[in-house]
């Protein structure tokens, strides 16, 4: 439970304002959004300060993309990023996984080293950091596929019961992602029993030389 309280407390000072942004939009309107968000962001700002927590990338990230996306639909005559917009954004963040996947410590890695408060994750392991690169392309690739399904989803439907259907599928397929992250270990042990991301084989140490 407190690793659970951990991971989403973690993602939602790192999303937290995409998803107040998207909440309060489908609710009570555009500049309710924006303002709410704008709250978020000055709050977490003072609360990462005054707590000497760092700015991620990934939360710069989230942020700007509120914010862009509240700015398009704030000054468009009609809401037309409405039926596009979460399409455009899963695939934006769908290329930053997948440029976090590349790197000595992939995105993935640094997101669960940072939630579980202390319980630190051996890096030194080729095995561990193979894994939660794949484990950030896999990430990526559920972004692009939710971008595809949203696509036809906005464009297949009425947008009153499209954003409903979009709501839908959002939260259960982010649900079941989650659960598999948060189950990261076993997800991982599973993975060796397959004969996936094995521990490397230890070189054996020459033969001593012998005067012949």
């Amino acid at each position: 439970m407190k690793r659970l309280t951990g991971t989403l407390g973690s993602l939602f000072h790192t999303f937290g304002s995409l998803i107040l942004y998207w909440a309060v939009f489908l609710l009570f309107g555009i500049k309710p959004a924006i303002a709410v968000t704008l709250a978020f962001i000055v709050a977490e700002v003072i609360w990462r300060v005054t707590t000497r927590r760092p700015f991620p990338a990934l939360w710069w990230f989230s942020n700007i993309m509120a914010m862009v996306f509240g700015l398009v639909d704030l000054y468009a005559k009609t809401p037309f990023m409405l039926r596009y917009e979460a399409t455009v954004s899963n695939l934006i963040t769908a290329a930053f996984f997948a440029a976090g996947a590349v790197g000595e410590e992939p995105l993935i890695l640094r997101l669960a080293a940072s939630s579980r408060n202390g319980d630190t994750i051996p890096k030194d392991r080729p095995e561990i950091i193979q894994f939660f690169r794949a484990f950030t392309v896999l990430w990526a690739a559920y972004f692009v596929a939710r971008a595809g399904v949203f696509l036809w989803v906005m464009t297949a439907f009425p947008l009153t019961k499209a954003l409903m259907l979009r709501t839908v599928i959002s939260w259960v397929s982010l649900g079941i992602m989650m659960l598999i992250s948060m189950n990261g270990r076993r997800v991982f042990m599973l993975c060796q029993r397959l004969g996936w991301f094995t521990t490397p084989a230890p070189v054996p140490a020459p033969a001593p030389l012998t005067p012949g």
